[in-house]
């Protein structure tokens, strides 16, 4: 996994609070306590000066107490033109994540998150507050299955209208809920459905807290919310990329963990340098693996004793198999009863008779990971992204339309069988 340095800024205020950075998550620095206890706590960077009215917010801020909000337990003066937000971490999946991994929100499910954070939105404005980022981002389902606002840099940088706040709360869930066909479809003739109050909700001038609970619990009782598990979330990441707007996580490292790892890789230089060779010189960049494409003669079957030819082969086979919607076909791609093939035994329902018209995947890269803290596997990174392509559903219904996705790389860890090689787990590099 990528590295990235410490601002000494962050690290010297962590430190003195007995904290160590780990990692980038979301909008911060999640930090771990250097006396090896499990306690965490991020640091969020806001641009911004220490004046009368920061401080205000910063007093505000500390006071809040609600239990679907991070507490905040400190604001620092980081460096010039640097705040420092801290917080407690709050361990979860963002809405993007979850809606990423598995079907869309039934109305129970959107009701379960809409109404705390509604009272969440109202804690901050009874506190003289706003959120002021209020997306599919900052909406997070903790593992227990209660969600949290997170992100409160806009509160402390001047974010000034909860209104706008629960239109946004609003419009999120009502992006992660079935579409209106859907309804249409299966809902009974004068039904309210959650989608009907909440799209009358957006037109309410001067809306409130009140009014958004009190719609949900008139059109639907709330349900726990699904949450998909550790194989489904690695397996959403490499059918569809679409955990783009998920908040990043990166480890990170002090300027003498940098030396130490400078001087680890270029022991394994020499190894990657002969993966690289293997891929590019193999003429394996930039093929499409799927439609009417055939592979260059070059790149073998997934049979191969290479794992990287065989990491680009899966890839190709996997996604035939789930336009097929064939799972007794999961066999020759994953471990059978590995966590990839789980996670795609419960995404084939969802695909059943729904046509990708158009779709190809471009392989840009794929390479050996030679990294230590691999799970057992041979780990090997691919680098792919797809076409845009009409989404044509089982009746033969309209189709939708969606983009082409970024270039995102995967982990595929490869294990060994009978067969040859197959995935076992699909993870973030």
């Amino acid at each position: 996994m990528d590295s990235v340095l410490v601002p000494s800024d962050v690290e010297s205020a962590l430190a003195v609070a007995g904290f160590r950075a780990v990692e980038v998550i979301g909008a911060g620095w999640l930090a771990a306590a250097l006396d090896g206890s499990d306690r965490g706590l991020e640091l969020h960077v806001v641009p911004g000066v220490v004046d009368d009215r920061t401080a205000e917010r910063a007093v505000r801020l500390r006071e809040v107490r609600y239990e679907h909000l991070p507490r905040v337990l400190e604001v620092l003066d980081l460096s010039p033109g640097r705040l420092g937000l801290v917080v407690e971490h709050l361990p979860g999946l963002s809405l993007a994540q979850i809606r990423a991994a598995r079907a869309p929100l039934t109305d129970g499910e959107a009701a379960t998150i809409t109404i705390p954070l509604a009272g969440a939105i109202e804690a901050l404005r009874t506190a003289g507050l706003a959120h002021g980022s209020v997306s599919e981002s900052t909406v997070v389902v903790r593992p227990d299955g209660r969600p949290v606002l997170t992100d409160l840099r806009g509160a402390l940088g001047g974010a000034d209208d909860p209104e706008a706040d629960l239109r946004r709360l609003v419009t999120t869930v009502l992006a992660q809920m079935p579409g209106a066909d859907v309804h249409l479809v299966a809902g009974v003739a004068g039904e309210l459905t959650l989608r009907d109050a909440f799209t009358e909700l957006l037109t309410v001038p001067g809306l409130r807290a009140d009014q958004v609970v009190d719609a949900c619990f008139r059109a639907t009782e709330p349900t726990p919310v699904r949450l998909p598990d550790a194989g489904q979330l690695a397996s959403s990441e490499l059918s569809t990329g679409a955990r783009e707007s998920a908040p990043a996580r990166r480890q990170v490292v002090s300027r003498r963990d940098d030396r130490a790892r400078r001087r680890r890789q270029a022991v394994r230089l020499a190894t990657a340098a002969v993966a690289a060779v293997l891929v590019v010189g193999g003429g394996v960049v930039g093929w499409r693996v799927l439609g009417s494409d055939t592979p260059p003669a070059t790149v073998a079957s997934h049979e191969t004793d290479d794992p990287v030819e065989a990491a680009i082969e899966l890839s190709r086979l996997r996604v035939e198999v789930l336009g097929a919607g064939d799972p007794a076909a999961l066999g020759a791609v994953e471990v059978v009863d590995g966590p990839a093939y789980r996670a795609d035994s419960l995404l084939l329902p969802d695909l059943d008779g729904v046509r990708l018209d158009g779709l190809t995947v471009d392989v840009l890269d794929a390479r050996l990971v030679t990294d230590e803290g691999t799970l057992g596997t041979t780990d090997v990174a691919v680098t792919s992204a797809t076409s845009a392509y009409d989404r044509v559903p089982a009746d033969g219904g309209a189709a939708t339309p969606v983009a082409a996705s970024t270039a995102r790389t995967v982990v595929l860890g490869l294990r060994w069988t009978p067969d040859g090689w197959r995935v076992w787990d699909v993870r973030q590099p």
